[in-house]
């Protein structure tokens, strides 16, 4: 399912489901599964690309494109902001600072950080972790 950005682009919504739920075996495909292990940990490395899972998984950049077109919906470059967002929730969750979690999942900068956060979740993260706060 597609949704309409600000911007007029279309983002298309998953179909995997949440790094979080990895740990369920037998949810995830096995592929995407060495994909999230592999940014796991190497999640604070800003140089994280295309290139280099691939070169991680032994595949080519066109079969590494199909695969996870394939089975996510999403590019590899989505596929691997996608989870460095996701590990971002958690983190400011617990209650990293921004500056703290943008580095800890591979951003040079925080106010990149923000940017794209704000891009994806409609919100800065000082915005969620002042609503994690009302919430509990």
């Amino acid at each position: 399912m597609a949704r309409k950005t600000n911007a007029g682009n279309f983002h298309r919504q998953p179909l995997i489901l949440p790094p979080e739920d990895v740990a369920s075996p037998g949810k995830q495909p096995n592929f995407i599964v060495r994909i999230y292990s592999l940014l796991d940990q190497h999640l604070p490395d800003p140089s994280i690309s295309v290139n280099w899972l691939a070169n991680q998984l032994a595949i080519n950049r066109k079969t590494l494109y199909r695969k996870v077109q394939c089975l996510s919906q999403l590019t590899p470059t989505d596929l691997i902001r996608q989870y460095r967002l996701h590990k971002a929730v958690e983190l400011l969750r617990i209650g990293y600072s921004v500056t703290k979690t943008a580095g800890s999942i591979g951003f040079k900068t925080s106010s990149h950080f923000a940017a794209v956060f704000k891009e994806v979740y409609r919100q800065t993260p000082t915005d969620f972790i002042a609503s994690q706060k009302k919430n509990t």
